[in-house]
């Protein structure tokens, strides 16, 4: 959900020639602070209209985002990380 509504405000690009995304500091703060104070206010409200409106727009996977998880369905998930402190 935040991907999506990030990139929908601009703080998130995509580059359709690298197949890459890219944060957009000037607009990631401001980008946080909105999506932040929406569903600070959503809660407040006990709106359930509302939070079910916004997980409906951005709660999707969208063609780019799709991509790039294709493109990781060849990384190997067989290996363990070891904690060694958390013992």
């Amino acid at each position: 959900m935040q991907f999506n509504y990030f990139t929908d405000e601009g703080a998130i690009k995509f580059d359709a020639r690298t197949g890459k995304f890219s944060i957009d500091n000037a607009k990631i703060r401001e980008a946080v602070w909105k999506l932040t104070h929406e569903l600070l206010t959503i809660e407040a409200e006990g709106s359930y209209d509302k939070a079910k409106a916004m997980l409906e727009k951005y709660s999707l996977i969208r063609a780019d985002m799709k991509g790039a998880l294709d493109r990781l369905k060849d990384v190997p998930v067989d290996i363990e990380p070891i904690y060694p402190l958390a013992r």
